[in-house]
């Protein structure tokens, strides 16, 4: 039944072309202007905007796509079509949907990324152990902002108003990162230094890491270790609250 369900969501959300590419654009477009700038730039400033900004945005976006915009998007759909409870009268409960649909979100995260991260290591170095640890890191933080989609679709009464609704939602996560690592740099301050008012973010921890083994940082604000432990404790919280919200459909 979980294979079922991860295929059905797959399916569904390559068979519209416009969510599709609407999903992976944006991260691939980053990619596609970094070969344009390596000739225009200088080496020193290319490394930074790439491995400081181009790469790490492409890497949020890819996710919040598939953990926020598809996902979510999907189960609005469904909750205003009365989908999602004739799939809740059919006895299959609340966790194997939640891990079926998980296993469908995971698999389309993870086959973008690593397509953006061999297309970013043809413009910079990537080591393999650097490859690795990026991809580990985003699928823990996919795994904290998944159950968020169960939750969002509860609030949000059809696909229209959850697709307007996340916009402000993902900018807040998003650049409450980019553009405070960003200024902060170009005042000459250790961003790291202001990490604890960001500690809400899960992508705080995957901003920190992607800089750390890409080389630009010296060392994470915290250990990587407790990164993990972090995202996972989030992800039960808020796993435990869309039950609810699932269960409440």
């Amino acid at each position: 039944m979980k294979k079922q369900i991860a295929r059905m969501y797959m399916l569904e959300s390559v068979r519209n072309p416009g969510m599709a590419i609407g999903n992976i654009l944006p991260a691939f477009l980053f990619m596609s202007i970094s070969f344009f700038a390596k000739s225009v730039m200088t080496e020193e400033s290319f490394e930074f905007l790439i491995k400081g900004q181009f790469l790490p945005i492409s890497i949020i976006m890819l996710i919040f796509f598939f953990s926020f915009s598809s996902a979510t998007i999907y189960l609005a759909d469904m909750k205003a079509n009365k989908t999602l409870q004739w799939v809740q009268r059919t006895g299959i409960k609340p966790h194997t949907y939640y891990i079926g649909m998980g296993i469908g979100v995971f698999t389309l995260l993870n086959l973008f990324l690593v397509l953006l991260l061999i297309g970013y290591s043809f413009i910079i170095d990537i080591s393999l152990s650097s490859f690795i640890l990026i991809i580990l890191m985003s699928n823990f933080v996919l795994l904290a902002l998944y159950p968020l989609s169960f939750i969002l679709a509860g609030l949000f009464k059809n696909e229209k108003v959850a697709t307007s609704m996340l916009v402000p939602i993902m900018l807040i996560f998003m650049f409450s990162i980019q553009m405070t690592s960003m200024f902060l740099t170009l005042a000459e301050k250790n961003p790291q230094d202001y990490f604890v008012f960001l500690i809400w973010n899960p992508m705080l921890y995957l901003f920190d890491s992607v800089q750390v083994s890409l080389n630009l940082m010296g060392e994470t604000w915290l250990p990587q270790y407790q990164y993990f432990m972090i995202l996972a404790v989030i992800s039960l919280v808020l796993a435990a609250i869309a039950k609810k919200v699932y269960n409440s459909r």
